[in-house]
């Protein structure tokens, strides 16, 4: 388990930061899949995450300076908002849509390690490691297994899989990205938030539609979530936690996120994996925690 590798000594402060994290994230799967089954579709869920967190952001954006980005410049910027923007929102919002939350958290941080490392050494920065592919391995044999049930379901499922797999990808590039440009996150996260504000304009234009099936509530709700919780208040938490833990141990902790979707699924959406999809959580929860193992003691 996460808390016997790291020492007894560690903060307890930062074991509370990142616990909270994974519980945020794992709650946002499950959350945004009940909303686009309940009045909300992805392109509105999309357009409140950035609206509050890019208008809360505006300020600090602004203090880095709207001609530098603090030194980052606008084309990396752009790159950066495109890979964890709107668009990856939106996919991911699109891809919950139609395939469960526990499909979401599995493709979506399961995926993430392996485009990492893939692309660590491709550019020469990380050697080639048995150990490592071994783990890359668990992950990738896991997926096959919790998606294998797609394909005997209705062709939807199939098509949200390869959303969620592509809004993987497209996270583990933003998070390469921000390792080989050093980039601060609460800076990435100003950066894509303001900018991915230039697609509210597109949606009130094209995809805007009356909220009259929605309660004020539940818009209310997502609105805090998306825009507050899981775009700023996680953020804080998870750097923090890395400051008390470091990287590489509270990444310890990310095979939690699949297990707690899975679990808070249930409950909230009557989505009961059977056994081989069990067996395939399990599979990249272990890979995943094997990476992270491998991770920290390299640290």
């Amino acid at each position: 388990m996460p808390f016997r590798l790291i020492n007894w000594r560690t903060p307890f402060l930062g074991i509370v930061a990142i616990v909270m994290t994974v519980v945020i994230y794992a709650a946002n799967l499950v959350f945004s899949r009940f909303s686009v089954q309940h009045g909300l579709s992805p392109y509105d869920l999309t357009a409140l995450r950035f609206l509050v967190a890019g208008t809360l952001l505006l300020p600090y954006f602004l203090k880095l300076g709207w001609q530098d980005l603090g030194g980052l410049g606008w084309p990396k910027g752009v790159l950066l908002a495109l890979l964890a923007g709107s668009p990856y929102m939106w996919l991911l919002f699109k891809g919950l849509e139609f395939a469960p939350a526990a499909h979401g958290a599995v493709l979506n941080p399961g995926i993430v390690p392996s485009v990492v490392f893939v692309g660590l050494v491709v550019l020469g920065v990380q050697s080639f490691s048995l150990k490592h592919c071994a783990g890359l391995v668990l992950i990738i044999c896991g997926l096959i297994l919790v998606t294998s049930a797609s394909f005997e379901l209705k062709s939807n499922v199939l098509i949200g899989d390869l959303l969620l797999f592509a809004t993987g990808i497209s996270w583990g590039l933003f998070t390469l990205l921000c390792k080989l440009w050093q980039i601060k996150p609460l800076q990435a996260t100003a950066v894509v938030c303001v900018i991915s504000m230039i697609y509210l304009p597109f949606y009130l234009l094209f995809f805007y539609q009356d909220f009259e099936d929605v309660s004020l509530i539940h818009l209310s709700a997502q609105a805090i979530y998306q825009g507050i919780f899981n775009a700023i208040i996680a953020l804080f938490l998870l750097t923090y936690a890395i400051e008390k833990l470091g990287a590489q141990h509270t990444a310890l902790f990310s095979p939690l996120i699949p297990v707690l979707t899975t679990l808070m699924a249930i409950p909230a959406l009557a989505e009961i994996p059977d056994l081989w999809q069990w067996i395939g959580i399990g599979l990249v929860v272990i890979g995943m925690l094997s990476v992270a193992r491998m991770n920290s003691s390299n640290s």
